[in-house]
C-alpha cells in the first residue's frame, strides 16, 4: 500500500472493502461505464472518496476482468497512477488529490485499488452535452492545453474523465482517472496531445449520436475547445 499520512491516519486493508464501507451505509455506486466505482461519504476524516477497483476492458475482461501482471511493486497501476496524480497536482494541475493505492499479489498476478478525494459539486462533461454553455467549452479548452503544456500524457481521454463545475465565476475544469497516463518530454508531447484531442472529440462525437446532439451546435462546442486550446499561454 501506498498512502498520504494527511488523508490517512490508518493504513488498514480495510479502506478499500466496499462490504466495510457498505455496512456503515457510507457506499455508494458511481455511475463510471463498466463499473468498479464507487464513492464513500462520510470518511473518517469527514469528507468524500473516490474508491476505483481496476478492471480491464475490452475482449479479454470476458475472461480476465480484473487481474494484471505482476512486473514489480513499482509497475503495477494503481502505484504509478497515485505517483502520477501527486505529481500532477504538486505541479499545480487540476486533479483529484491521491489518499492510498494498494495491490493484493496473487503469484503472476495482482489486483488492485485506487483511493482519491472525491472533487465537489461536479459533473463528467458527458452528463449534460446538450446544455454546457460556451463558457464550459472555453475551460475544457484551456484545461486540456494547460495538462498539454506540462507534458502530461492522459491514455483515455473522454468525456466521462473530465469534470466540470459550473457555478458562479469561471467554469472550473478536472481531469480525472490517471491510469497509464505519464510525463513527456516536449520531444514526445505534441505528437501524444494531437491524438489526446481526437481521443476526446471521437468520445463527444459517439455520445452526441446517443444525446441527439445536432451537428450544428456540436461544431460550435468544439470550435469554441479549439479556439481555447489554440491561444496563447497566458491568456
Amino acid at each position: 500500500m501506498l498512502y498520504d499520512p494527511r488523508q490517512v491516519h490508518q493504513p488498514e486493508v480495510s479502506l478499500f472493502d466496499t462490504a466495510r464501507w457498505r455496512a456503515a451505509g457510507t457506499l455508494t455506486p458511481a455511475d463510471r461505464g463498466r463499473g468498479g466505482a464507487w464513492f464513500i461519504h462520510p470518511t473518517p476524516s469527514g469528507g468524500e472518496w473516490a474508491l476505483r477497483h481496476y478492471l480491464r476492458g475490452g475482449f479479454v475482461a470476458r475472461w480476465n476482468p480484473d487481474r494484471y501482471l505482476w512486473l514489480g511493486a513499482e509497475r503495477t497501476r494503481p502505484f504509478r497512477e497515485l505517483r502520477l496524480t501527486a505529481a500532477l497536482l504538486a505541479a499545480g494541475l487540476p486533479v483529484p488529490s491521491p489518499v492510498a493505492a494498494r495491490y493484493v499479489r496473487a503469484g503472476l498476478h495482482y489486483r488492485a485499488d485506487l483511493l482519491t478525494v472525491r472533487i465537489p459539486g461536479v459533473q463528467p462533461l458527458s452528463a449534460q452535452l446538450i446544455h454546457w454553455s460556451s463558457a464550459v467549452w472555453d475551460a475544457v479548452g484551456r484545461c486540456v492545453r494547460q495538462f498539454h503544456d506540462a507534458g502530461a500524457w492522459h491514455a483515455d481521454l473522454n468525456a466521462h474523465n473530465v469534470l466540470v463545475s459550473e457555478g458562479a465565476g469561471s467554469p472550473a475544469v478536472y481531469l480525472i482517472d490517471w491510469d497509464r497516463g505519464c510525463l513527456l518530454s516536449p520531444a514526445m508531447a505534441a505528437r501524444a496531445a494531437r491524438g489526446n484531442v481526437l481521443r476526446l472529440q471521437r468520445s463527444l462525437h459517439k455520445l452526441a449520436l446517443e444525446a441527439g446532439w445536432l451537428a450544428a451546435a456540436q461544431a460550435d462546442a468544439w470550435a469554441t475547445f479549439q479556439s481555447a486550446y489554440a491561444a496563447p499561454r497566458g491568456r
